[in-house]
């Protein structure tokens, strides 16, 4: 029988492994995007399955599969451009968790979002470790710890899968309005990546993408403003 999903993935002895699929505000797609980009990162391998919807990511005038690996050392960046059905990403994760344990991997971390609804002047970081020490890592670097709710998609099912397993793993969440792209949530959660990781890496550009996006929404708010006072005195003089 056919399985439902199989990884074209050459072995990496201690992996570092970092995912960042699509969720909320896009934060951990931006954020593993980046990496990839900054790190100079070169595609290793993808996610082979005949229940993925049939795309092909068109990049730099080449075909690409929706889900992909990149690499660079011993660092594997798992990035995805496609929402993926609910059941595929339980046997995703469980194939990635099987990878990572036989190839000893030295840490599992999950890039995502945490939606709150409005805006604050300093956004925080949220984790979660697969166990008690774990957490203490996490707490250490400043990272606000998740007591209580629950982490959807491949960041908790990795999660919990790596945990099972007795993997060293982290879901990190930037806070987020949670109904737009957001580069500064990205750039919050890869200031703590760095700090898990050997990476250096500047997020100024990304930081720049968000005063871009943070003015464009100011500009837009200002016009709908102006248009509402508009309308108001409009109404005055005609009923008034």
């Amino acid at each position: 029988m056919e399985k439902p999903v199989e990884l074209i993935l050459p072995d990496i002895e201690n992996p570092i492994f970092i995912e960042g699929y699509p969720g909320i505000g896009l934060v951990g797609h931006i954020a593993a995007n980046f990496l990839t980009k900054e790190l100079k990162m070169e595609p290793i391998g993808y996610v082979e399955s005949s229940f993925l919807p049939p795309v092909s990511i068109i990049l730099e005038g080449k075909p690409n599969p929706p889900l992909r690996f990149y690499g660079k050392d011993n660092i594997i960046v798992a990035v995805a451009d496609i929402y993926i059905p609910p059941t595929l990403v339980n046997e995703i994760a469980k194939e990635i968790t099987a990878y990572l344990k036989r190839n000893n991997a030295e840490k599992v971390i999950s890039l995502g979002g945490m939606g709150i609804g409005l805006f604050k002047e300093h956004m925080d970081v949220w984790g979660i470790g697969g166990s008690e020490e774990e957490n203490k890592d996490l707490e250490n670097l400043g990272v606000k710890i998740l007591k209580y709710g629950s982490i959807m998609g491949m960041s908790g099912k990795l999660l919990w899968e790596a945990s099972k397993e007795k993997l060293k793993a982290y879901a990190l969440l930037g806070e987020t309005f949670g109904d737009r792209p957001d580069p500064r949530a990205a750039a919050n959660i890869i200031e703590i990546l760095k700090k898990l990781v050997p990476i250096g890496v500047s997020t100024e550009p990304l930081l720049k993408e968000a005063q871009m996006i943070e003015e464009q929404l100011r500009r837009m708010h200002e016009q709908m403003e102006s248009a509402r006072r508009r309308a108001e005195k409009e109404y005055e003089r005609v009923y008034l």
